[in-house]
Order: C-alpha cells, then sequence, then structure tokens
C-alpha cells in the first residue's frame, strides 16, 4: 500500500515542487494540477474517503476533491502533456509500491 503523503512526496518531487505548496491556497496552475494529481492517484490507489484526502491534500472539502478528480480524468482526455504526466507518475508510484525503501 502507498499512503497520500508517500502520493504527494512522489507528485511534488515529479514537478520539482516543495511538498508543502500542495497544501498552500494557490491558484497558480502548476500549484493546481499538482494538486488534482494527488488528489486523483490518492482516490485510486488509496482507501481513503473524499473528505480524509481533502484533509490531507491542502484541507479542501470532499467536493473539491470530487471536482479535482473529475477535472483531472477529463484533462487525461484532452491534454497530451496532462496525460503524459499521469503515466509517468503513475510509474513512479508503482515502481515506489514494488519497492519502497528506494
Amino acid at each position: 500500500m502507498i499512503t497520500i503523503e508517500q502520493i504527494k512526496e512522489i507528485v511534488a518531487e515529479y514537478f520539482g515542487q516543495p511538498v508543502e505548496l500542495l497544501s498552500k491556497v494557490s491558484k497558480k496552475r502548476e500549484i493546481v494540477q499538482s494538486r488534482q494529481i494527488a488528489m486523483f492517484f490518492s482516490k485510486k490507489l488509496t482507501r481513503h474517503s473524499l473528505a480524509t484526502i481533502g484533509e490531507k491534500i491542502g484541507n479542501q472539502s470532499h467536493m473539491n476533491v470530487k471536482a479535482s478528480i473529475k477535472v483531472a480524468n477529463n484533462l487525461i482526455e484532452t491534454d497530451k502533456i496532462f496525460e503524459i504526466y499521469i503515466n509517468e507518475i503513475e510509474n513512479k508510484l508503482y515502481e515506489y509500491m514494488k519497492n519502497p525503501e528506494k
């Protein structure tokens, strides 16, 4: 298994951002996208509720988490760069889950 904190760390590292940025109030696209991706993978790879995911990623409401996941799914379908981000991060997450000591 993987935790929300580990997902946040891997997403932040992928984008070269401090992990704390995922929890900051910001409308900058790069921060918002990182947060959306972290929420997307937190829902996909953990058993946490939307409320718990929101609490751990920027103190967001469960409705914000739901909306972020919906946006991420739409971007996967319409934005090739975003789709690449998702695929590369997903590979990093699965690699981490296989070998958490690395």
